[in-house]
């Protein structure tokens, strides 16, 4: 990263808005570089997260900013990095997991199905949500001699994966975890409330992470059994979430799970799933891949 120069008088007031026309253009940056829509209404939210960059490249206007950004891959790439919501935790929406665990991973376990369970976290974020899947599924792993599995975390943003592949957790993040499951956790968390906790190496091998953009197809060919599309859609425009759903379920096994996040819904979007319950869905009878 480029350190800050001092430029005094000329540095950015971070009380200084920007014009109309520099928000209009970032956010036609944001969308052609995530797909996300950043509504006209938030762009004190986008002043909030940009300020520190600029002070951080010694640049004194948005307009420079806008110039770099078009011009610097690599900037680009900050700038998805820096405009991104990545709150998560271990164990989010517990009712998703009490579903996962009992109607997804021991019925797979109990058919012998001869082949690896395979999830994916579609917005993995920092990676606490593959990890609590990867936890879920050694519980079975553990239980069934012939049972295995792989789970795949993507994200858009390359800050949170180099996070989510560390697998380094404190505080809050895996505070509720604990409290929760506590036998559980004892079973399959190695670490410390002051050093920070990871998953236990047996399941980290089987975790892997790398970035994606949801508006295009997964590159990989054997079908999930399971994806966990949590909290993620609400950031884009209802066109954008057909085409990520159009892309979701062609990477479905047939008789596979979608987990949404609790403040979504598909009733209102034209797609390939039906309800089984608030916020899971599977393929819809008849679908084609």
């Amino acid at each position: 990263m480029e350190p800050a120069r001092q430029l005094g008088a000329t540095m950015l007031d971070v009380s200084t808005p920007m014009s109309e026309a520099e928000f209009a253009k970032l956010r036609a940056l944001i969308y052609d570089q995530t797909g996300i829509t950043i509504g006209p209404t938030r762009q004190s939210m986008l002043v909030s997260r940009l300020n520190k960059r600029l002070r951080e490249l010694g640049i004194d206007s948005y307009k420079a900013y806008i110039d770099r950004v078009r011009s610097d891959p690599s900037e680009r790439q900050e700038l998805t990095n820096r405009v991104t919501t990545n709150e998560t935790y271990f164990y989010r929406t517990p009712r998703i997991w009490t579903h996962f665990r009992d109607e997804v991973v021991r019925r797979f376990a109990d058919k012998a199905m001869g082949r690896s369970l395979r999830v994916w976290s579609a917005a993995a974020s920092t990676g606490e949500e593959a990890h609590t899947a990867g936890v879920f599924l050694e519980e079975a792993r553990q239980g069934v001699s012939a049972f295995d599995y792989s789970v795949l975390g993507t994200d858009i943003s390359s800050r949170v994966l180099d996070i989510a592949t560390e697998g380094h957790y404190k505080g809050r993040p895996v505070a509720r975890f604990q409290a929760a499951q506590p036998d559980l956790f004892a079973r399959f968390m190695v670490g410390s409330d002051v050093e920070g906790w990871k998953v236990r190496p047996a399941i980290k091998t089987r975790i892997r992470f790398q970035k994606h953009n949801l508006l295009g197809p997964l590159r990989d060919t054997a079908p999930f059994d399971v994806i966990f599309l949590r909290n993620v859609l609400i950031y884009f425009a209802p066109p954008d979430q057909e085409r990520i759903l159009r892309h979701v379920r062609q990477a479905l096994h047939p008789e596979g799970v979608l987990y949404i996040g609790e403040s979504e819904s598909l009733k209102h979007i034209a797609t390939e799933f039906e309800q089984v319950a608030p916020i899971i869905y599977r393929p819809a009878s008849g679908a084609a891949r």
